[in-house]
């Protein structure tokens, strides 16, 4: 089935090369198809045919693409970079701060967490983009501040927020991190 999904996308892209809903809609099916090298490429695509400002499919491309170079070794600038695009894009936008927060918190950069955390939680509210790029709402914001909390000497903060997500009806494999570092951070003699 996928094989023929991608075959009708691509027939139909051919007539419309510069469409970028049809490039987004090839790069989500590549990315699903675990082809991330052809995904980044119709992502990039979506992001400069794009006529239209503030646009979610260029906004998810650039997000997206940072997943996708997340996923070969040693692309750590180019996600980076690919994230800082989409905050310089759409600034107003959390799921990009949400994104850099996760990215230096997988690399105990705590500080860094922390900061792109708290500036994500000062931004607005949009719909849901059109991919899922893992945020979830203000809650993974708080994840984020709440770990890194710790990190940066703030433990009495961070038990505050870890101690509010936990009594919040959360997406399970939150509920479990949270209540994981509540845990580890109580017992913690640090």
């Amino acid at each position: 089935r996928s094989i023929m999904k991608i075959e009708e996308l691509v027939v139909e892209l051919s007539k419309k090369p510069f469409d970028p809903t049809l490039n987004f809609n090839v790069a989500v099916e590549y990315e699903r198809l675990n082809q991330t090298a052809s995904a980044v490429s119709f992502y990039l695509r979506t992001a400069e045919y794009s006529q239209t400002a503030n646009d979610p499919l260029v906004y998810a491309s650039l997000l997206k693409m940072a997943h996708c170079f997340n996923d070969q070794n040693d692309r750590l600038h180019t996600v980076s970079n690919c994230l800082l695009q989409a905050i310089a894009y759409w600034p107003e936008r959390p799921e990009g701060y949400f994104l850099l927060a996760q990215f230096h918190e997988r690399l105990s950069q705590w500080q860094e967490a922390y900061t792109y955390a708290e500036i994500g939680l000062h931004q607005g509210s949009y719909p849901q983009l059109p991919t899922d790029v893992g945020y979830y709402g203000t809650y993974c914001l708080e994840f984020e501040k709440a770990v890194s909390a710790y990190w940066v000497g703030r433990k009495a903060e961070s038990i505050d927020l870890l101690n509010k997500l936990a009594s919040m009806d959360i997406a399970a494999e939150y509920k479990a991190s949270v209540l994981h570092n509540l845990d580890r951070i109580k017992n913690a003699t640090v």
